[in-house]
């Protein structure tokens, strides 16, 4: 079995690999240049080459028209009874320790 959170922690690979930011994969946010078709074996935990995950496609084509709709149609604010907390937790893959939760309330349109 292929160590999946050591490929995405390798400080050869990615600059500071334990704090988050997802702006590492923008390059017009001075992150790296990433092809997420399946050619990066730096995203080998989401697959790569012939394996790679036949839903890919789909999801790189709707995720962008999901995350608009739900930002349009909703304002969003954290859950002050469950504070935000990214620890993580090793298991077959990495998780979060604790969900992520937040507030949708419905924009008046």
């Amino acid at each position: 079995m292929v160590n999946m959170w050591a490929i995405t922690h390798d400080p050869s690979v990615w600059a500071d690999p334990f704090v988050f930011k997802p702006e590492r994969f923008l390059k017009s946010e001075g992150g790296v240049e990433v092809d997420v078709r399946g050619v990066d074996l730096r995203l080998a935990p989401f697959g790569a080459g012939r394996r790679v995950c036949p839903g890919r496609n789909l999801g790189l084509v709707t995720v962008s028209l999901w995350v608009a709709r739900l930002v349009h149609k909703f304002h969003w604010v954290q859950d002050m009874t469950n504070p935000i907390d990214l620890s993580e937790v090793l298991k077959l893959s990495c998780e979060m320790k604790n969900p992520l939760k937040g507030v949708a309330i419905p924009r008046l349109v």
